[in-house]
């Protein structure tokens, strides 16, 4: 299994299919609960990705979809096999928010992640001490912080060169918030501009005062959007106040965040000034300490 290969890609594919094959012979989930005395909950479930699907299970649905072609049943049990393969995020599974777990899996397939990020730096270019200074300021417990910490860690293992195409538009209050002290902070700032050197990462500033607008659709909150490769489409992942994240793969809700976030581009800084802007940031600090 390839780095872009994860389980998520092979669960999403086969719940897709299964979809399609429940609507081929016109069952509604409740029939097929029925036929298979099943409860409609775990139809629901397999079809919207937070259960996966067994070998077994899988060859009970077959068999009442109606589907006999060999190479098409091997096929989608290829996809099952694949699904639940163990990944270096699994033994996190107990201990984090469901939806910030499946968002490791799509974060880990993306072959292009759009984010824009209102309120911290983007995971993917923290530094540790800028990740344990953020939990440490919203409160989490020492065992979060050092699990947060390595996790982090590992995802941005595909923050490299031949690693997905990353686009990354922050807002200048991040920058400018202070989270730890000033050392930390110039250590974060040196950070992100090291990652921009990568051919495939892209930064760029959202100024406080963009020229063209006063108010713009990024205030509305962080969000990504993550291409999965083979095709299978993008995922909306929406950061929210009191929880990690939450996974839309609505089209229609996918199309509007596209389309702000092209917004946001228009109103974000080039590359060379977001470079100048955090040179200038960290010239001012490291004066202030002298």
């Amino acid at each position: 299994m390839s780095q872009r290969d994860t389980p998520i890609v092979h669960q999403r594919r086969l719940r897709g299919e299964l979809r399609k094959l429940r609507e081929s012979v016109r069952f509604t989930q409740k029939h097929v609960a029925e036929r298979l005395e099943w409860s409609v909950s775990k139809i629901i479930r397999i079809e919207n990705g937070t259960s996966k699907v067994g070998v077994t299970d899988l060859k009970a649905l077959l068999h009442l979809y109606g589907v006999t072609d060999t190479e098409e049943v091997d096929s989608l049990l290829d996809e099952a096999r694949a699904s639940r393969k163990s990944v270096w995020w699994t033994p996190f599974r107990p201990y984090i928010d469901p939806q910030l777990y499946v968002f490791i899996g799509y974060e880990a397939s993306a072959v292009r992640i759009r984010q824009y990020q209102a309120l911290a730096m983007p995971g993917l270019v923290q530094t540790s001490a800028y990740t344990r200074a953020l939990g440490s300021g919203v409160g989490e417990d020492q065992a979060e912080i050092d699990r947060g910490v390595v996790i982090r860690a590992q995802r941005q293992g595909i923050v490299v060169e031949g690693g997905p195409e990353l686009h990354f538009i922050i807002d200048e209050a991040v920058l400018l918030r202070h989270v730890g002290d000033p050392e930390i902070m110039v250590e974060q700032w040196r950070a992100i501009l090291e990652k921009a050197k990568l051919p495939n990462v892209f930064v760029r500033v959202l100024p406080l005062k963009p020229e063209h607008a006063k108010a713009h659709r990024g205030m509305r909150g962080s969000f990504s959007l993550l291409e999965l490769p083979g095709g299978d489409g993008d995922v909306l992942v929406l950061e929210e106040p009191l929880r990690d994240v939450m996974i839309r793969d609505d089209q229609e809700d996918i199309r509007k965040y596209d389309e702000a976030f092209v917004v946001l581009q228009s109103l974000a800084m080039t590359e060379e000034d977001s470079r100048e802007m955090i040179e200038g940031l960290i010239e001012k600090a490291l004066s202030a300490k002298s």
